[in-house]
């Protein structure tokens, strides 16, 4: 009877004292931690955008947009060049919208050999003028 009780007395300790476990989904916690945005505070959304065809052709987008219909948005694209000491810009477009209208770029420009990348710059100023945020985002590199 001693016996008995002691063991139920182990069980009822290990029901009451286990703390759950639950473990993550690993797939799952990659999905999520793999998609990454820069937050802004006026601008909506800015995108840069770069390809390069076999003959050359650089094709150069970029879009951006504010969330306030009283603001102004001036993009900025620019392509670049790296070379030795960095990157230099070889061509640049520019657009602006008013509102929550998209600034967009959509040009070509012909490369040599070379590794090139694409900056977009977004600002946005109130109605007024005043600067209220800068923000520049990168495409990936592409090398022709």
């Amino acid at each position: 009877m001693k016996r008995f009780i002691s063991i139920c007395t182990l069980v009822l300790m290990a029901i009451c004292f286990t703390t759950p476990a639950y473990a993550a989904d690993r797939t799952q916690n990659a999905e999520v931690q793999s998609v990454i945005t820069p937050q802004f505070t006026y601008i909506t959304f800015l995108i840069p955008g770069l390809s390069i065809n076999s003959a050359g052709k650089a094709t150069c987008s970029g879009m951006a947009s504010a969330y306030d219909s009283s603001h102004t948005t001036r993009l900025t694209v620019k392509l670049q060049k790296s070379d030795a000491g960095g990157w230099s810009t070889i061509k640049s477009w520019s657009a602006s919208a008013t509102g929550t209208y998209v600034a967009d770029v959509y040009e070509d420009h012909y490369v040599v050999h070379g590794t090139y990348r694409v900056c977009a710059t977004a600002k946005v100023y109130n109605a007024s003028g005043t600067l209220l945020e800068s923000q520049s985002v990168y495409s990936d590199t592409m090398t022709y």
